[in-house]
C-alpha cells in the first residue's frame, strides 16, 4: 500500500516533469502528503493511478527489487541524508526527514516500482517486509555460495539454513512490530525505528553467533603472539591432556608467553553465574587430574616403590663408599710402610716420652689387631702400628656424643702429628708413603667426607642433602658426583630416595585446604622443588643422573603443566578488571541500542543476556581440548564472518560433520 512517503515523493518528481513546482522540499511535499492522507483515508491509489492491483509474484519481485534498492540507497543517499540532518538540527519544527532514496524514487519514476504492486493486508506488508530485508543484506550471497564450494554438504546447508532462518524470523518480527505499532496510531519514525530494529535484534541473538565483544577480548589477549608460540601453547595442552590434568587455553598461553590477559578473563568466567558451571566442572576434577599426573610419572624416576628402609639403604651406601675408598688409599699407602718397617730404631726413640704415645706402642704390642703384638717396640713397624691406633682413637674419639671424650680428641692429634713427623724423619719409605696419603686424604677422601656422600654416610637422608628448597653452595656438579659415586655401591638407593622425598614434597603442597580440595596443590609443588633456576638445574642433574635423561623430560613436562595451572588467578583478584570484562561481555549491540532507555530493568535484562551467552560461550571455548588453536582462530576472524559462526558451531556441538578449513582473515 502506498505511504504518504511515497505519495511526497510522487508529488516531488511530477512536479519536476511538469516544471511547475509548488513545494521546495521534500518537507513540504511531505505535510501535503500527511494532507491528502487525511483527506482520502490514506488511499492513495486514487491520486496515484486507480489500476488494479498486480499479482503476488509481482509484488514479491517488487519488495525484491525495493530491499536491493535501498541497500545501494545507503551509499549513493549518503551526501543527500548529511544535508537533511543539518537542515533537520538547524531548522525549528521542521519534521524528522526521510533518508534520501535516490535509487527507488528512479525506478518509480520509471515505473518499476508502483502502487499496484505494493501489499495491502497486514500479512502481506510483514511478507513484503520480509523479502525487502532478505534482499538488503539479511541473506550473504557470497558466505552462502562460499558455503556451497567449500563444505560438505550438511554444513554448507546448515549455514545457509541458519541465514534464512535468522532472516526470515526478524523479518516477520519486525514486520509485525510495525503494523502493530501503525494499528496503533504510533507512527512517529524515531520510534518506529528504535521499536522495529530492538525486535529485530533480539530475534536474531540465537541466530547471531559471536558477536564482536569476545572477539576482541581475545585478539587482545593474543597480541605480539607469535606462531611459534601459538604452537608451543597448543602443544602443551596437549601434554597436559595426555597426562590427565587439562589445562585451559589461557593458562597455556601465559606460560609459554608470560601474558596474563586471557587467564584475567578466565578467572572472570569462573566467577560469572552464566559460565560459572562450565569452568567449575573443569576446575573441579583439577587436584584428581595433578595426583594421577603425578602418580604416572613416579615410576620413570624409580621403578621401585619407597619403603621405611630407603633413608637406610642409601646412607649405607655412603658408608660403604667412604669405607671403600680410605681402603683402597691404605692399600695404596700399606708398601710403603711395610718397606719402612723392615728398619728397626736404636737407641729408643725420643717420642715415646709422650705418654699418648706410649700408650699406644702398649696397646699394640699386646694384641694381633695390628700385626706387631710382643714386637718391639723401638722398630718403626711398632711405631707406625701405633700411628695408625692413634688414627682410630682419634676417629672414635671425635664422633663420640661424650664431651669427655670430644676433649680427649685433641691431646690424640697432638700426638699422632709428633709421631708422624718422627717417623719421616727416620725413614725415607714412610716419609713418601705419607706424603701421598696426605695428597689422598687432602684432595680424595676429604672432599668425599664433608661433600653430599660423607653426610650421607653420617645419617643426613633428608630432602636437604640433595633437594635443598634455597640452594647456596650445592651445584649439579656436586650432584652428579655423588650420584656416580653412589651408584657404584647401590644402583636402586638413590633413585628410590629421589621418588620418596618428591612423593613427600607432593603430599604436603596438594594436601586438602578448610574449604576443602586444593586445586593449587600442583602448582605449589612445582614452586616448592623448581621455585629457582638454580634449583631446577639440581634436580635435572639428580634425575638425569639417576634415571635417565628420557625420565627428567616426562618429569619436566609434567612440572611444565603443573607451572601452567598456576597461572590461573587467585579467587576475587582484578576486580577492576573484571568489572571491564562484565561490561564488555555484556555491552552487545542490542543493549547498546537500548541505552536511551536507561536505567530500567529492560537493558539490564539484554545485558545478562548478552553476558551470559558471550561468558559461557568463551568458558567453552577456554576448556576445549584445542582450545588454544580455537583462540587463535577467533582472534583473527572477523567477528561476523560465516568462519566465525562456524568456529562456534564447533564449540557448541552445533556441527557434526567436517569442518572447512578456516583461512587467515584481517583483523
Amino acid at each position: 500500500m502506498p505511504t504518504a512517503d511515497d505519495y511526497a515523493d510522487w508529488i516531488v518528481k511530477n512536479q519536476a516533469k511538469k516544471g511547475t513546482p509548488e513545494f521546495n522540499t521534500v518537507a513540504e511535499a511531505y505535510r501535503e502528503a500527511k494532507l491528502q492522507e487525511d483527506v482520502t483515508g490514506g488511499q492513495y491509489e486514487s491520486v496515484l493511478g486507480g489500476t488494479p492491483d498486480a499479482s503476488t509474484g509481482r509484488k514479491f519481485a517488487q519488495s525484491m527489487l525495493k530491499g536491493v534498492s535501498n541497500l545501494g540507497d545507503i551509499f549513493i543517499g549518503a551526501p543527500e541524508n548529511v544535508k537533511r540532518l543539518y537542515q533537520y538540527a538547524t531548522t525549528e519544527n521542521m519534521p524528522v526527514p526521510r533518508a534520501a532514496s535516490p535509487i527507488q524514487s528512479t525506478l518509480i519514476e520509471k515505473g518499476y516500482i508502483t502502487p499496484q504492486a505494493e501489499f495491502k493486508s497486514p500479512a502481506g506488508r510483514v511478507a513484503g517486509f520480509t523479502t525487502e530485508l532478505m534482499t538488503s543484506g539479511g541473506l550473504n550471497p557470497f558466505s552462502m555460495s562460499r558455503a556451497v564450494a567449500t563444505k560438505p554438504l550438511l554444513p554448507a546447508t546448515r549455514e545457509i539454513g541458519s541465514q534464512v532462518g535468522r532472516t526470515t524470523l526478524q523479518g516477520v518480527v519486525g514486520g509485525t512490530t510495525s503494523e502493530t505499532l501503525s494499528s496503533l496510531g504510533i507512527d512517529s519514525p524515531v520510534t518506529q525505528f528504535l521499536a522495529t530494529g530492538g525486535a529485530m535484534t533480539a530475534a536474531g541473538l540465537p541466530f547471531g553467533g559471536i558477536r564482536s565483544t569476545p572477539s576482541d577480548i581475545v585478539n587482545r589477549g593474543l597480541r605480539n603472539v607469535t606462531p611459534e608460540q601459538i604452537r608451543m601453547a597448543q602443544a602443551l595442552q596437549n601434554d597436559s591432556i595426555r597426562m590427565g590434568s587439562p589445562i585451559t587455553g589461557a593458562e597455556a598461553i601465559a606460560q609459554v608467553t608470560g601474558n596474563k590477559s586471557l587467564v584475567g578473563t578466565q578467572r572472570f568466567l569462573e566467577n560469572a553465574p552464566q559460565s560459572q558451571a562450565v569452568m567449575g566442572e573443569f576446575m573441579a576434577n583439577r587436584p584428581a587430574g595433578q595426583a594421577q599426573a603425578f602418580r604416572n610419572v613416579m615410576p620413570t624416576i624409580s621403578a621401585e616403590i619407597p619403603t621405611s628402609a630407603t633413608p637406610r639403604n642409601l646412607q649405607k651406601a655412603g658408608e660403604r663408599l667412604i669405607a671403600g675408598a680410605e681402603k683402597s688409599l691404605t692399600e695404596n699407602i700399606d708398601p710403603f710402610y711395610k718397606q719402612a718397617g723392615k728398619v728397626g730404631v736404636y737407641p729408643e726413640p725420643s717420642v715415646l716420652a709422650n705418654p699418648r704415645i706410649q700408650e699406644a706402642v702398649d696397646a699394640v704390642t699386646k694384641t694381633a689387631e695390628y700385626g706387631v703384638k710382643d714386637g718391639s717396640p723401638n722398630s718403626i713397624k711398632t711405631l707406625i702400628a701405633a700411628k695408625k691406633y692413634l688414627d682410630d682413637q682419634y676417629q672414635t674419639q671425635t664422633s663420640a656424643v661424650s664431651g669427655l671424650q670430644k676433649g680427649a680428641a685433641g691431646f690424640t692429634q697432638q700426638a699422632k702429628q709428633e709421631l708422624n713427623d718422627y717417623l719421616k724423619q727416620v725413614s725415607p719409605e714412610y716419609a713418601k708413603g705419607a706424603k701421598k696419603y696426605e695428597i689422598a686424604q687432602e684432595t680424595q677422601i676429604q672432599p668425599l667426607k664433608e661433600g653430599p656422600v660423607g653426610r650421607i654416610a653420617e645419617g643426613e637422608t633428608g630432602t636437604d642433602i640433595l633437594m635443598p628448597p634455597k640452594p647456596m653452595a650445592l651445584y649439579p656438579t656436586d650432584i652428579k658426583r655423588a650420584a656416580d659415586l653412589l651408584r657404584r655401591k647401590d644402583p636402586a638407593a638413590l633413585p628410590t630416595w629421589t621418588r620418596q622425598n618428591l612423593e613427600g614434597i607432593f603430599n604436603e603442597t596438594t594436601q586438602n585446604l578448610v574449604g576443602g580440595e586444593n586445586q593449587f596443590g600442583g602448582p605449589k609443588f612445582a614452586a616448592t622443588v623448581v621455585g629457582n633456576k638454580q634449583q631446577r638445574d639440581n634436580l635435572r642433574t639428580l634425575v638425569t643422573e639417576t634415571s635417565g635423561m628420557q625420565a627428567w623430560q616426562g618429569f619436566e613436562n609434567f612440572l611444565d603443566v603443573m607451572q601452567a595451572q598456576g597461572q590461573r588467578m587467585p579467587a576475587n583478584s582484578a576486580t577492576a578488571f573484571n568489572q571491564m570484562v562484565a561490561e564488555e561481555l555484556g555491552g552487545g549491540k542490542f543493549s547498546k541500542m537500548a541505552t536511551p532507555l536507561k536505567p530500567s530493568n529492560v537493558v539490564n535484562f539484554l545485558q545478562e543476556m548478552q553476558m551470559g551467552r558471550n561468558a559461557n560461550l568463551l568458558a567453552k571455548m577456554l576448556v576445549e581440548p584445542d582450545s588454544v588453536k580455537k583462540l587463535e582462530e577467533l582472534a583473527r576472524t572477523g567477528p561476523k564472518s560465516a568462519k566465525a559462526q562456524t568456529l562456534v558451531n564447533s564449540i557448541v556441538g552445533g556441527y557434526i560433520s567436517q569442518k572447512p578449513e578456516i583461512v587467515e582473515e584481517e583483523k
